[in-house]
C-alpha cells in the first residue's frame, strides 16, 4: 500500500483532506473483489473504523498544535490585546494570530464550534504573561475585561468641548457625537419631556466611565439618564415659574456661565427671572461668550454688537437653546431663584458681583470698580 503523509497541515481548514482521499480509493479496491464476501465486508470495516480513529487522531493533533503559542512571533511586549465589542469568532483568531497568541486561527475557530464556545468570548483589554496557556488565555477570554475611560466633564462645558474631550480619548467620532446631538427624533427619544432641539444643557456635568467600543448612541444615552436622574431630583416639588422645562435648563445654562461665587447662584438666577418678567433684555455676557464661539477673558463692546439671536444684549427673552451644559447647583438656583428685586449685578476682579436694584446704583457700581482696578 501506498505510503502518505499524514502531517497536520495548519493552512488547510480539513489538514487531513489527502488522507480522505486515500479512504475513498481504499475503499473502492476493497468493494471491488469482495461482493458479497462477508470476511471481506468485515475487513472492510475494521479499515474504515482505523482509518476514522486515524483522522480524528489527526484533527485533534492539527488543533492542539494550531492553539498554542507561536514562539516565533510572540514577545513580551506583544502579550496585550484589545478585543472590540461585536467581534466574530474569526476576527477575534485572527487578532491573536497576529499577536503570536496562538499559531493557526482556523485550529481555534474549530476548537471552539467542537466545544460549544463559540459565543462565550467577550469585549475586553487582555494582558498575558509570557508562561500563559490557551487553557488560561480562553478562561480570560470568557471572563471580559473592558477598558473603562474615567472621564470628568466640567460644568459650563459646551457640547462641542465635551465632544473634543471624548473625541480626544478615542471614544467617539466627533462628527457622529454633534449629529446625534442635533437628531430631535434621537433627542425626543431621551428628552420627550423637554423637546429640545439640540442637545446643549443635557449633558450632565460629572464623572462617568466608559467602555471602549461603546457607540455614540449608547454614551449619550448614559448622559442623557444621568441628567434625568438629577432634574427629577432637582425638580421635585420646585414652585411654578412660567417657564418651560427647557426654557429652565437654558436659564441654569446662564446662570452656570455668570456664576463664579457659589452663594450667588439663587441671586443671580433671581435677577433673570426679574429681568424676563418685566420684559427686560438679560444682557448675560456668557451669551455673548457662546455667540462668538469661545470664551474671551474680557469682552469689548464691539463684542456685544454680535449678530446673533445668542446675543442677549440685542434680542429679548431667552436665547434659542441652552449656552452650556449646567450643573446641579445652577439647575436648582433657576429652579428656586431668591427672592430679590434686584435688577442688575457687575462683576468685580475677584470674580464676585456688585448687585443693583436700579440702573443709577449698576453705574455706580462700574464706577467703584474702575476706580479699584486703577
Amino acid at each position: 500500500m501506498e505510503k502518505r503523509d499524514m502531517t497536520p497541515q495548519p493552512n488547510r481548514v480539513f489538514p487531513c483532506y489527502k488522507f480522505i482521499r486515500f479512504l475513498s480509493r481504499s475503499a473502492n479496491r476493497l468493494c471491488g473483489p469482495i461482493g458479497h464476501d462477508r470476511s471481506g465486508l468485515r475487513s472492510l470495516g475494521q479499515a474504515l473504523f482505523w482509518l476514522g480513529v486515524i483522522f480524528l487522531l489527526g484533527q485533534a493533533f492539527w488543533i492542539y498544535d494550531g492553539v498554542q503559542i507561536n514562539r516565533e512571533l510572540f514577545t513580551a511586549n506583544q502579550s496585550t490585546i484589545d478585543i472590540p465589542l461585536g467581534s466574530s469568532v474569526h476576527q477575534i483568531g485572527t487578532m491573536l494570530e497576529e499577536k503570536g497568541l496562538i499559531t493557526n486561527r482556523k485550529s481555534f475557530t474549530w476548537y471552539l464550534y467542537l466545544t460549544g464556545q463559540q459565543n462565550s468570548l467577550k469585549a475586553g483589554h487582555y494582558t498575558f504573561s509570557p508562561g500563559f496557556s490557551f487553557h488560561q488565555l480562553l478562561r480570560e477570554l470568557k471572563k471580559g475585561r473592558p477598558v473603562i475611560y474615567k472621564v470628568t466633564i466640567p460644568e459650563g462645558y459646551t457640547i462641542e468641548e465635551i465632544g473634543r474631550l471624548l473625541s480626544a480619548k478615542g471614544l467617539v467620532n466627533y462628527e457622529r457625537f454633534q449629529e446625534l446631538l442635533h437628531d430631535r427624533v434621537f433627542l425626543r427619544s431621551h428628552l420627550d419631556e423637554f423637546s429640545p432641539v439640540s442637545g446643549e444643557g443635557f449633558l450632565f456635568p460629572d464623572t462617568y466611565e466608559f467602555a471602549k467600543g461603546m457607540t455614540e448612541e449608547e454614551i449619550l444615552g448614559i448622559f442623557f439618564h444621568r441628567f434625568r436622574q438629577v432634574w427629577s431630583q432637582v425638580a421635585k416639588e420646585a414652585a411654578p415659574s412660567g417657564l418651560s422645562p427647557v426654557e429652565l435648563v437654558t436659564l441654569a445654562s446662564i446662570v452656570e456661565g455668570e456664576v463664579k461665587v457659589e452663594a450667588e447662584r439663587p441671586v443671580i438666577a433671581g435677577i433673570f427671572h426679574n429681568r424676563l418678567r418685566r420684559h427686560l433684555l438679560l444682557q448675560s455676557c456668557a451669551t455673548v461668550q457662546y455667540a462668538l464661539g469661545e470664551r474671551k477673558p474680557r469682552l469689548l463692546y464691539k463684542d456685544l454688537e454680535i449678530e446673533s439671536p445668542y446675543n442677549t444684549y440685542r434680542y429679548s427673552g431667552l436665547p434659542p437653546t441652552p449656552i452650556g451644559n449646567p450643573g446641579r447647583a445652577s439647575l436648582e438656583a433657576a429652579l428656586r431663584p431668591a427672592d430679590t428685586d434686584y435688577l442688575y449685578f457687575f462683576a468685580k476682579p475677584d470674580g464676585a458681583h456688585i448687585f443693583s436694584r436700579t440702573y443709577q446704583e449698576h453705574l455706580k457700581a462700574q464706577a467703584l470698580v474702575a476706580r479699584n482696578s486703577d
